[in-house]
């Protein structure tokens, strides 16, 4: 059975099955979902500031990712600073070149890419660089592997 949104006064007039959970998303991603032709996977923040995790979901693009940490966590440096990884799970004892923050959450997140004509499956850098560099996967497109801890967002 589905039910209507809960939320009052909202537009979206989406219908969930009654046993889905409601959420804590990024407004951006819902609106992306709104766009979307296709599911919209969204992962649990765990950004940990005074030993307490954010828990919003977010997606796992780059532009995503900085831009909530920019604007939930109030993080903001040039790409050369360097900057320690507050994510709850993470070993990393060395601070990190903000450049390579959305990359390194990305690797938390279990986000990887995938050659949609061979198949390899890789970061996203490293994917479109194979597909650069054999002849074979020239035509081909990058595709996203959603990481396990994904939930989707469904349009309406």
């Amino acid at each position: 059975m589905l039910t209507r949104c809960v939320l009052p006064n909202c537009p979206c007039k989406s219908t969930s099955p009654q046993s889905a959970v409601i959420i804590d998303v990024e407004p951006s991603a819902v609106v992306n979902a709104c766009d979307a032709e296709l599911e919209t996977p969204v992962y649990r923040c765990s950004w940990d500031t005074h030993h307490s995790p954010c828990r919003m979901f977010i997606e796992g693009t780059a532009r995503d990712i900085l831009a909530h940490l920019r604007e939930r966590h109030n993080i903001v440096h040039n790409a050369d600073d360097d900057l320690e990884c507050r994510w709850s799970s993470c070993p990393m004892d060395k601070p990190l070149k903000m450049g390579s923050i959305a990359r390194h959450i990305g690797r938390h997140l279990g986000i990887q890419y995938r050659c949609s004509r061979c198949a390899l499956t890789a970061r996203d850098d490293v994917v479109r660089d194979h597909i650069r560099r054999i002849p074979g996967c020239a035509d081909a497109a990058v595709e996203l592997v959603p990481g396990p801890g994904a939930r989707q967002i469904v349009a309406a």
